[in-house]
């Protein structure tokens, strides 16, 4: 029923657009394609925070 094409909807990265799988479930999204782009995008947020803080 339905064979699997292997084919998987792909988002852009946040930070430089390069299209990523994304994981069959539902819940979760990736955003990012490598672990130094979500760290950089982590690393941002607590910048801005903090800024905001301020």
């Amino acid at each position: 029923m339905g064979g699997d094409t292997g084919e998987r909807p792909t988002r852009p990265c946040e930070w430089c657009g390069v299209p990523v799988e994304q994981p069959r479930g539902r819940w979760r999204r990736r955003k990012f394609c490598s672990k130094a782009h979500r760290r950089r995008n982590r690393v941002m947020d607590a910048v801005f925070e903090f800024l905001d803080f301020w």
